[in-house]
């Protein structure tokens, strides 16, 4: 009589019937073709506290012998922990490549990460005068703390989705809490498949990816952008509003504890980039930026680092008032099909760190923001993040936009390059039943997530000092920037403000690039003290060698200025004199 035998690995559960009596090394051949792990590196532990296996490819022993009953859970890893390496995470049971798999444990998480994930999240509930019969120490069902995922407080607190961490806690609340992993969907094929010749001579349910069925997320990574002054976004959008120009830029700033969801997660914005584009009125395009890694240096310098890219879509509606045409709602579309695939391209391109995932990595914290009309034809930002989901599509290379619609993808068709699996998702018809279609086409709604924006309270700390009044250095690839413009921006600004007036994205861009200055191996020392607003060591900063430099260079092009202005030009052949010369050196013609 058979007996079913239950088999755990990082591939999922199996289920294998099989005879107790043949030996423990037939079931290893049979979980090695199961979970697709090599039959030299398979080990099966009836708990994943054991050190010692119960057995291996090599065991002779009859499952009778070793006490396997029907129904009994076993674990497979890919190699045995020995003393010298019980640090050491377990080996993904996945085909073996030459780079070396991280220990999940000394994956770097981000502050917040590390913070909120040792974080009971517990929401706190007051008495109620009403329905507590007990003393202050007491708690009730009516008074007890809250689950950070409690659904009737996230639709009270109008909050759509849940954080990412109220998910996971509301995920290892569950009987198999404490077997949590996340892992994203793979649509492509297993590689090193040997049973057949690869794509498109032939394809086996080993390698196959499994068919995708979209779901829409519940959670998401980012809950609340926050910009640190309304200044930073006036100054964006000035740009339509001289031009009547789109504009896109990075923003750059940190990520912080979101004190209004429960376990949340905001991302605070201390300046945008905007990078070299050609721009007309209903389009943008990137070109290619040799300077985006030195951005990158400088927001490092100051604590900061990408964390979301805006761009604006505006169209006015009447110049007078001020007001602009409501180009984006339910009736139309809220990102397009070609807008969501950037977004998952960039939230794949910064990734959040997880020691949940094998990949040591899982979502993205990445944002999107697009600036257009809103209902009342006034000017609004609109936050977004796509799924995890739609982030797999894109990084396996399967979405396109459609054709018909701008609010609409689709999946691509299998060709001899690249299978793709079917792609499904779920609406309700005319009758109101759920109905699964085919992603071709494929509503983008199913793959975004909406989030809050807003400005801090006044009072609040911002990330970069700013200034009493605020600099107006030029914007970096909008406008030329010389020594010239430099030099009049910095005599604009009162001595006891240095540091202020320092402390703009641009003026250091300019500073880190220009070829006249070398100030790249003391903008650290500058930038330090940006950050911890330490007039001292601006002080410092000034009186330094280096800085004197640039007060020369400076003051060396004020003498020329100054000394083109007392010359005189020779009417007959144009020979530039002296101011002190009454005739002209070249021609003798007198001065007139």
């Amino acid at each position: 009589m058979s007996i079913l035998i239950r088999v755990r690995s990082s591939n999922g559960t199996e289920r294998i019937s099989i005879d107790p009596t043949v030996p423990f090394s037939d079931l290893a051949k049979l979980l090695s073709e199961k979970c697709d792990v090599p039959l030299d590196q398979l080990f099966v532990y009836r708990d994943l506290k054991d050190k010692n296996p119960l057995g291996n490819s090599k065991t002779r022993q009859t499952l009778k012998t070793l006490r396997l009953n029907h129904g009994d859970m076993l674990f497979i890893k890919s190699r045995v922990e020995t003393p010298e390496s019980s640090t050491s995470s377990i080996v993904p049971s996945v085909a073996s490549t030459n780079s070396p798999v991280p220990s999940l444990s000394s994956i770097n998480l981000d502050d917040v990460d590390s913070k909120l994930s040792k974080s009971d999240g517990l929401i706190d509930r007051k008495l109620n005068p009403q329905l507590c019969n007990h003393n202050e120490n007491g708690r009730c069902v009516h008074c007890s703390p809250l689950e950070p995922y409690d659904d009737d407080y996230l639709k009270e607190n109008k909050i759509k989705h849940m954080s990412y961490y109220s998910y996971l806690k509301k995920r290892k609340s569950g009987s198999n809490g404490k077997f949590v992993q996340m892992e994203d969907i793979d649509c492509k094929i297993k590689p090193g498949c040997l049973k057949h010749p690869p794509w498109p001579e032939g394809i086996c349910t080993q390698c196959q990816p499994q068919a995708v069925t979209l779901n829409q997320q519940e959670y998401r990574h980012s809950d609340f952008v926050e910009f640190e002054s309304a200044d930073i976004v006036e100054n964006f959008i000035s740009y339509w509003r001289e031009t009547g120009l789109q504009r896109v830029g990075f923003l750059y700033g940190r990520y912080d504890v979101e004190p209004h969801v429960p376990l949340g997660i905001k991302s605070v914005v201390g300046f945008i980039y905007e990078p070299p584009q050609n721009n007309d009125q209903k389009s943008i395009e990137l070109l290619d930026d040799p300077y985006h890694c030195v951005v990158d240096e400088i927001a490092k310098l100051l604590g900061l680092h990408c964390v979301g890219w805006i761009f604006t879509d505006l169209q006015a509606l009447s110049i007078s008032d001020g007001t602009v045409k409501n180009l984006r709602n339910g009736k139309t579309f809220y990102l397009s099909a070609q807008e969501c695939i950037h977004a998952a391209y960039f939230q794949n391109k910064y990734p959040s760190p997880s020691r949940l995932s094998q990949s040591g990595k899982f979502g993205s914290k990445f944002v999107t923001i697009c600036i257009s009309g809103n209902e009342s034809n006034t000017i609004e930002m609109f936050a977004y993040q796509v799924s995890n989901q739609c982030m797999a599509l894109v990084r396996d290379n399967i979405l396109l936009p459609a054709r018909e619609h701008p609010g609409l993808a689709y999946v691509k068709l299998s060709s001899e390059e690249q299978y793709v699996p079917d792609v499904f998702f779920r609406e309700k018809d005319e009758y109101g039943n759920i109905v699964t279609k085919e992603a071709r086409p494929l509503p983008v709604e199913y793959l975004l997530l909406q989030l809050p924006t807003g400005t801090p309270k006044d009072g609040h700390k911002p990330l970069l000092p700013g200034g009493v009044a605020p600099p107006k250095f030029p914007v970096v690839n909008r406008e030329s920037l010389d020594m010239e413009v430099f030099k009049k921006y910095y005599r604009e600004q009162p001595d006891e403000y240095f540091l202020e007036s320092l402390s703009d994205i641009n003026v250091l861009f300019f500073l880190h690039t220009n070829d006249t200055l070398n100030f790249q191996d003391s903008l650290a020392e500058l930038c330090t003290a940006i950050v911890k607003v330490d007039r001292d060591a601006g002080q410092a900063f000034k009186e330094s060698p280096t800085w004197a430099t640039l007060e020369q260079i400076l003051a060396v092009d004020t003498n020329l200025t100054a000394s083109n202005g007392s010359t005189w030009s020779c009417s007959i052949c144009t020979l530039i004199n002296n101011s002190d010369k009454t005739l002209c050196e070249a021609c003798g013609t007198p001065k007139s």
